[in-house]
Formats: structure tokens, C-alpha cells, sequence
């Protein structure tokens, strides 16, 4: 009975304690504000610029009641003024739907409207709309002129802003917009002198002074602009509008630490503002933090995916982190929402231009050169595309163009003088550099006018060049630098060392510079000295790029070997690793060492965080066909001709593959493919006709050098295509007619040691020794066919006549490490060691890194019976290349000869673990044994 009790009171504890939580939710829901009372506040806060604490709380009358019209109308209006256009308009889709009064609806959709961009739809829908309340439709005509102007339509644009005048004729947005169409008809100092006149009526009205900016930066005059939005921005710094006026300027300025600043104080207003957000991004960008700027702009993209200015940054971004396909992804879109801007249309252009594809950058700049009168930087921009395209003659035409513009454009001037001289009117292209160095403070025709004068060998004009720069506004540092250049081109090293000095005095981490000197250090046999001063770089930022590859690039020079190579760049890309270079680099050394299993995982790698780049994706490509995994080589090869559809070498790179898949017919559709595409690149008439002719399809390869020849009349390939064709066959006097007309009609040296080849092979050496006469008297100084002689009188045990050729070859190229490595060989077998050790150590000193180069010199040594002169060659041999293992074996035999057994073991031992995978194992086991 007692427990009964006890259970009676904790069911009657329970029913008091509900009465009280439910007396609670009565007394709090009885005082809960009404959506009046939460409209009454977000107006108040609306009034003092707290748009997103105003949008708080008209959220919060609609969840009371969904139907307050009123609430979702001014809902609409902050999220205007937050920047949210697109939430906007759909708020006041449904406020129209409800049936509020168009006067207040319409002009605040259409100012969603026109934020979004969407002029062309903003016209349809109220072009023809006319309001009650002149207050309204003043708003409205505003807005309608605007969207006129963003389309080009002057006419319309002024029609519009006299209606909004007519119906307010003091609206102060109205004269604003009389004034931007004044000065987009082209008389800027009216609308200036317009603006002005408004300012001295209302100084105090801050959108007076952001539209006077607006002209300004129309004008050019950045400087002053910023004078402009500093004082709107200190009649009202509760508006933002000052600020992201602002920012554009400062950033576009390199004023970055003023930006941050002004961005700072803008944060402080509206964190969560898109625009705020959006100039964070890019300022992310500026600074180098691309990581950061990416994430911003990506999320800025999710809200607002039609956006022109949100797509052009993250294009912008991805062009700086040398991810150009997405960067043309992205600023194609953008050019596609709005043809008629400028800024993405020539950032496309320009990245197009990076990624090789010269046609498509022209394509993308004609709407701007069909102008009347197009800028004269978007003159000088298609100018490098043409250029790029071979044609001279049109980018000189484009060029002087630039300059009839704008005579002050430095790029254009410059390029326009380069091409002159190329031409061969140096001295009027010099003319044209003075003049242009003269008359601007840009250091582009300084730079341009000395290293042209330096090619001259014009070393004092050069000097006084130097001089004129080192005068100019931050010329000092460039100037050095160029002083610098001409001593080590006229090989005055302790000048020059002096030059980049004084470079690194005014800037320690140039990298050039540092680049420069180290390269000396390594001449001056100091190669710990020039890496010490990449180290020091590296010790204070270790996530220098631009150090790390140079540092790469030192040890490549050394001759470091392959295994340590690949070392130091997997560590540089640990500690830079969104360096596209060093990526390429690390993958490179894989395949080189070879270890392509793990240059396609690197490669992969790379792409995944760099985006899709045709470098990495060609590279990725190449490592899976070497590693055996034809079929996904295929696909990715694959993807890289649809990303680069436009050039010739995707297609090259597919069609190795198809072949070494055994796939023949896809080969040949392949490389067909490409011939449509680039119709003018020999090298796939060059594989297709080899491909043909290894599937036994003699008569089409034959037809594919007829068509190259037609093609190219005076070269020399379709003929070389056509010998190499019959020499298959085995048909040598069809072979040697092929390369005797091409040789008839072009002189190439390829086409004279194929002929001089087949008829050796058909037995006819009467007719090979008058050709080589002929050939030798017409060209006294074809190195390459007289290297070509050398080679086969070596190759055929013609001692005495390869020295003879070598000698002439060596007389026309002093400095040629191959024939001094080629002639020390020759002389070491004809028992001249001293003559054969002086070639074999130029050939080193020339090229240090060629384990080749070294083997002949060990072998030299040997044979003058320097014995450890030639272990101490032959290991460095080793060292550059730790993979060749013949010359490990050779290694051995040395050692052995010197009577270091127990070294020599060691060697050998190495070379036997490898088992099948050193062919001369035979040899290897003998020599264990005769230890």
C-alpha cells in the first residue's frame, strides 16, 4: 500500500510539473512579438543601415505569418541592399503574384534584375510598364537607362533618362544618369562639368562623389577617383558603397595593404555581404594566398552561378594558378553572359594565348577589334597572337595601329620597333626604342633597346642605355640588372658580379640575380658556392618556388645524379606545393629515372589539385602507356584532345598509344583527325605514313607524302617520306630518285644522308663517293652532313677517315662537346692518347653531366694507362647515371686492372642482383669468378 502511495504522488508531481511547462508556453506565447512588431523593428533597422539584422526580422514576421505581404516586400529590399539580387527577385516574384502595388515592386525588381546582369530581361518585362507615382517611375526610368547603357543603346539610355526627369526633375539619380550618358557618348568633360555642378548644389550627398569616381576611372584617372570615393566614404562610412567602389581601384592599383585596410572597415559594416566577400577573394588573389582566394570564390559561385564578375575571378584565380582549361572554362561563361564586356574578353584571350591556342585568342578579341577604334592594348594583344600565328606582316600592321592610338603605349611601340629589326631595319628600330625610352617612364623600351644593342655586340650604346634607366622612377634595380647581362656578354665576370650585386642589395631574394651569380660560381668550379645561395633563400621561405626549381635546375647542371634529382624535387613539391613548374619537373625526373608507376601517380596528383592541365594530363598520359596501362592512357590522352582539339600534338600522343595497343585503325583516324585540325604540321603527315607503312599499306603511305608535298612545294619531308617509303620495300633506286628530287628542290642535309645511305646500301659507292664530292664542294660547311660522314666511317671502323671528318666538323664548331667526345674516341683507337685525352677533357669541361662523355674519357685514361684518373672518371659516370649499368661494368674492369678486387666485387655484385634485367650477365658472373 505504501509503494501504491508513492506512485499516486509521482503521477500528481508529473501532472503538476506539465500544468507548468504548459501556464509557461501560454504566458511566453501571449508576449512573443506580433509580424507587426517584427516589421516595426526590421524598419528601424533598415533606417540605420542594418539591412542584414532588418532581413532577420522580417524573416521572422514571415514565419509568424507567411502571408504579411508587406514583410516579404521589405524582406526583398534588404536582401537588395545585402547584395542578394537573385533572393531578392524571388521574394518579389511572389509579392507581384500577390498583387502589391507595382509603383513600390516594380523598380526594386528591377534593380534585382539589373544586378544580376539581366539587363535584357529586365527591358523586356518593363520597357513599356508605366507607373502611377512619379516618384516611382523616376525609379523605374533610372533603372531602365542603365540597363540601355550596359547594352550600348545611347538613344534608348537617353529616352529613359528624360522620362525619369519629367517625372522628378530635381531626382539627383536622374542627373547622375544624364551625366554617365554624356559621357558614354563620348564627351567625358561635360559629364564631368555636369557632376561637379551637382557636387557644388549637394556636397554633402555622398552619390554625388561615387559618381564623380565612376568618371574618373572612366577617364583613366585612377588617382583622382580615389580622391573621389575617399570623400563619399567620409560623408556617409556607414554606406558601402564608397568602400567596393573603392577596393576595385586599390586592388587593380597594387595598393594592397590600403585595400586590406578599406576592406577591413567595410567587414566591419557587412561581413557576410557577397561583395564583401568578393573583394576578399580577390584581394586573397593579390596577396598570393590562392588557396584561400579559390575556396571565396567558389563559394561566391554557389550563390550566384550566373554572376560575370564571380565567374571572371574565379577564372582569374585558376589563370594564376596556371590552371588554364578551367580558367578558359570559367571566363567563357562569363564572356557568353555579357558579350559586350571588356575585362573578361581579354583575360580569356590572354589565358587562351598562354595554353598555346593563338587562333581562338583572335577569335576571342574580334568583337573588339571591329571598334571603330579599337584600344590600342587590345590591338597590341591580338598583335602577339598573330604573331604567334607566323603572320609578321598583319602583326605589324596591328601594332602600328596601337601606336596611331595611342602613341604612349609602351608595348606597342616596343613591339613595333622589335619587328622592324627583325626585319632588318635595325637602325630605325633602334630609333624607334630611343625615341620610345624618351618619352615614357616605362622601363619596356629601356630593357627592349639594351638587349638588342648587347645581341649587336653595341657595348658602350648599350652602357648608356643602362645609364638613361638607372635615371628613370625604379629603374635602379632593372638597370643594374642589364649592366649585369652585358658584362658576362662581353666576359667581364667581376663587372658582372658586381652588377648583381648591387641587384641584391636593393631586393635579396631576386632570383635572377641569385640565378646568375650562381651560374658563375659553377664556371669558377665553386657549384657548393651557387647552391649555398639558393639554401640561404630557402632557409628564410622554404615554400620559394622560384628558388626551388633554379636550385633544381643548378643540380640538373651538375650532374646530379637522376636518383638525387628526383629527391630534391619531391621535397621541393612537399614545401611549394602548388608549383606547377616543380610538379612538371618531379614528374619529368620520374619518367627519366624510370619509375613511371610513380610519375603517373604524381601526375595524377598534380591534377587533382592544380585542375586539369594539358602539360600534366599529356605527361600522366605517357607514364600509364609506359607502365603497360595502354587502355587508361588511352582515355586520358583522350581527354587531352578534346581539351586541346585546336593542336596537333594531342593527337600525336593518342595515336602512339592506339599503336601500341596494336589498335591500327584507330592510329590512322587519329592522325587523320589531326591533319584536318593542323593541316600544315609535317610531323603527322610524318607518323601517319609510318604507320602505313608498318601495317604494310605502302600505297597509302605514298599517298600521304604526295599529299605533303603538294602541301609543302619547296620543303623537304613529303620527299623524305617518300624515299623512307621504297627504302622499306627494299625498292633503293625508287628510294634514291625520291631523295635526289627532294634534294633538287631543297637542299636539306636529311634528304643529302639518305641519298648518300641508299646508294651506299645498293652497292653503288662510285655514285655515293661523286655525291659526297658534289655535296662537300656545293656546301663546305653542312655540319651536320659532315658529322654524318665522321659517324659512319666510325661506325665502320674507318678510323683515319672519321678523324679526317671530325677535324673538319670540329673546325666549323669549335665548342661541340659531341665531336670533341666523338673525335677523342676515334683518336684513342688509333693509339693517339695524348691527343685523345686534351679532346675527351674539353668535351667534359664542356659538358660536365654527360655520363657518355665522361665513359670516353675514363676510356682514354685507361688506355694511357691512368688507371685512376679513369676509376675517378668512370665513377662520376656512374654517379649522373646510376641506371646505365654498362658503365658500372666498365667500372669494374677498371678496378679490377688497378688491382682494387674487393671494389670491384662490390660493383659486381650490384650487377648481379639484377639478374635478367642486365643482359650482359654472362659477363658479369666471368669476372666474379676470375676475382
Amino acid at each position: 500500500m505504501k509503494h501504491k502511495q508513492q506512485g499516486m504522488n509521482q503521477v500528481k508531481a508529473r501532472s503538476g510539473l506539465a500544468l507548468a511547462l504548459l501556464a509557461t508556453v501560454l504566458v511566453t506565447g501571449c508576449f512573443d512579438p506580433s509580424p507587426e512588431q517584427y516589421i516595426k523593428t526590421g524598419k528601424s533597422r533598415l533606417e540605420k543601415s542594418d539591412a542584414r539584422g532588418a532581413a532577420i526580422e522580417f524573416k521572422n514576421a514571415l514565419q509568424k505569418d507567411p502571408t504579411v505581404v508587406e514583410a516579404r516586400f521589405l524582406l526583398a529590399s534588404a536582401l537588395l541592399k545585402l547584395g542578394d539580387a537573385v533572393g531578392a527577385a524571388v521574394e518579389l516574384e511572389k509579392v507581384e503574384k500577390a498583387g502589391y502595388d507595382n509603383n513600390v515592386v516594380a523598380p526594386l525588381m528591377a534593380r534585382a534584375l539589373m544586378q544580376q546582369g539581366k539587363s535584357d530581361a529586365l527591358l523586356a518585362k518593363y520597357k513599356d510598364t508605366v507607373l502611377t507615382q512619379p516618384a516611382a517611375m523616376a525609379e523605374l526610368q533610372i533603372v531602365l537607362g542603365r540597363a540601355h547603357l550596359a547594352l550600348g543603346r545611347l538613344d534608348e539610355a537617353r529616352a529613359a533618362g528624360k522620362k525619369a526627369l519629367d517625372a522628378v526633375p530635381d531626382s539627383i539619380e536622374g542627373q547622375q544618369l544624364q551625366a554617365r550618358i554624356v559621357a558614354a557618348g563620348g564627351d567625358l568633360p561635360s559629364a564631368l562639368e555636369q557632376t561637379r555642378a551637382l557636387i557644388a548644389k549637394r556636397p554633402k550627398e555622398h552619390s554625388n562623389w561615387l559618381m564623380l569616381g565612376d568618371l574618373q576611372i572612366y577617364g583613366g584617372d585612377a588617382r583622382q577617383a580615389r580622391q573621389s570615393y575617399d570623400e563619399a566614404i567620409k560623408l556617409n562610412p556607414a554606406q558601402t558603397q564608397g568602400y567596393f567602389s573603392l577596393l576595385p581601384v586599390l586592388l587593380t592599383g597594387g595598393d594592397f595593404a590600403a585595400a586590406a585596410n578599406t576592406l577591413a572597415a567595410v567587414e566591419k559594416l557587412d561581413a557576410k555581404n557577397p561583395l564583401t566577400q568578393y573583394f576578399k577573394a580577390w584581394l586573397k588573389m593579390e596577396q598570393g594566398d590562392l588557396k584561400t582566394a579559390q575556396e571565396g570564390a567558389q563559394n561566391l559561385l554557389k550563390q550566384a552561378p550566373e554572376s560575370v564578375d564571380v565567374l571572371y575571378l574565379c577564372g582569374a584565380i585558376e589563370a594564376r594558378k596556371n590552371s588554364l582549361e578551367r580558367a578558359v572554362d570559367y571566363l567563357g561563361k562569363a564572356v557568353n553572359a555579357a558579350p559586350t564586356q571588356v575585362r573578361p574578353r581579354v583575360l580569356l584571350a590572354q589565358t587562351q594565348l598562354r595554353r598555346g591556342d593563338a587562333a581562338r585568342a583572335l577569335a576571342t578579341l574580334q568583337p573588339l577589334l571591329k571598334q571603330d577604334e579599337p584600344p590600342a592594348d587590345i590591338l597590341v594583344l591580338a598583335a602577339s597572337a598573330t604573331t604567334r600565328l607566323g603572320d609578321v606582316d598583319k602583326s605589324e600592321k596591328l601594332l602600328a595601329q596601337a601606336v596611331a592610338v595611342d602613341p604612349n603605349n609602351a608595348a606597342g611601340r616596343v613591339g613595333l620597333a622589335l619587328i622592324r629589326i627583325d626585319k632588318g631595319s635595325v637602325e630605325v628600330g633602334l630609333k624607334m626604342l630611343r625615341e620610345a625610352s624618351k618619352s615614357t617612364q616605362s622601363v619596356s623600351p629601356d630593357v627592349a633597346l639594351i638587349e638588342t644593342l648587347v645581341r649587336l655586340k653595341k657595348y658602350d650604346e648599350a652602357n648608356d642605355a643602362i645609364q638613361r634607366l638607372q635615371e628613370k622612377p625604379d629603374g635602379k634595380l632593372i638597370a643594374d640588372m642589364q649592366r649585369g647581362k652585358l658584362e658576362l656578354d662581353r666576359s667581364d665576370a667581376k663587372q658582372a658580379r658586381n652588377a648583381f650585386d648591387s641587384v641584391l642589395k636593393l631586393d635579396a631574394g631576386n632570383i635572377p640575380a641569385i640565378a646568375a651569380l650562381a651560374g658563375m660560381d659553377v664556371l669558377d668550379k665553386q657549384p657548393d658556392k651557387a647552391q649555398e645561395r639558393f639554401q640561404k633563400l630557402l632557409d628564410k621561405d622554404p615554400g620559394n618556388a622560384a628558388a626551388r626549381s633554379a636550385l633544381l635546375r643548378l643540380a640538373v647542371d651538375r650532374g646530379t645524379s637522376n636518383e638525387e634529382l628526383v629527391s630534391m624535387a619531391q621535397k621541393a613539391v612537399k614545401a611549394a606545393p602548388n608549383s606547377r613548374d616543380l610538379r612538371v619537373a618531379y614528374v619529368r625526373l620520374l619518367i627519366a629515372k624510370p619509375d613511371t608507376k610513380q610519375a603517373a601517380e604524381a601526375a595524377q596528383e598534380a591534377l587533382n589539385l592544380l585542375g586539369d592541365d594539358p602539360e600534366l594530363l599529356a605527361l600522366l598520359g605517357q607514364s600509364q602507356l609506359a607502365n603497360g596501362d595502354t587502355n587508361l592512357a588511352i582515355t586520358n590522352l583522350t581527354r587531352l584532345v578534346t581539351m586541346r582539339s585546336s593542336l596537333p600534338q594531342p593527337y600525336l600522343l593518342l595515336a602512339g598509344a592506339y599503336r601500341k595497343r596494336g589498335d591500327f585503325p584507330q592510329t590512322v583516324q587519329t592522325l587523320k583527325r589531326g591533319i584536318e585540325v593542323a593541316p600544315d604540321y609535317a610531323l603527322l603527315y610524318q607518323s601517319l605514313a609510318a604507320a602505313q607503312s608498318l601495317n604494310g599499306q605502302y600505297a597509302q603511305a605514298l599517298q600521304t607524302a604526295k599529299q605533303w608535298q603538294a602541301r609543302d612545294k619547296n620543303g623537304w619531308v613529303g620527299y623524305q617520306l617518300e624515299g623512307d617509303v621504297h627504302l622499306r620495300q627494299e625498292r633503293l633506286d625508287a628510294a634514291a630518285d625520291a631523295y635526289r628530287t627532294g634534294v633538287s628542290k631543297n637542299a636539306a642535309p636529311v634528304l643529302a644522308m639518305r641519298l648518300h645511305q641508299v646508294l651506299k646500301k645498293a652497292g653503288k659507292n662510285d655514285a655515293a663517293a661523286a655525291f659526297e664530292s658534289k655535296r662537300l664542294a656545293e656546301y663546305p660547311k653542312d655540319l651536320n652532313f659532315i658529322n654524318y660522314l665522321a659517324e659512319s666511317a666510325m661506325q665502320g671502323g674507318q678510323f683515319e677517315v672519321a678523324e679526317s671528318r671530325f677535324r673538319q666538323a670540329l673546325a666549323l664548331e669549335p665548342s661541340n662537346p659531341a665531336i670533341l667526345n666523338n673525335l677523342a674516341w676515334v683518336l684513342g683507337k688509333r693509339n693517339n692518347s695524348t691527343a685523345a685525352l686534351e679532346f675527351a677533357s674539353r668535351a667534359v669541361k664542356l659538358a660536365p653531366s654527360r655520363p657518355e662523355f665522361l665513359d670516353t674519357l675514363a676510356e682514354v685514361q685507361a688506355q694511357a694507362g691512368r688507371l685512376d684518373d679513369a676509376i675517378d672518371s668512370q665513377r662520376q659516370a656512374v654517379a649522373v647515371a646510376p641506371e646505365s649499368h654498362s658503365q658500372r661494368l666498365r667500372l669494374a674492369e677498371y678496378l679490377i686492372k688497378a688491382g682494387k678486387k674487393s671494389e670491384a666485387k662490390d660493383e659486381l655484385t650490384r650487377l648481379s642482383q639484377l639478374g635478367s634485367g642486365f643482359s650482359r650477365q654472362a659477363e658479369v658472373q666471368r669476372m666474379l669468378q676470375g676475382i
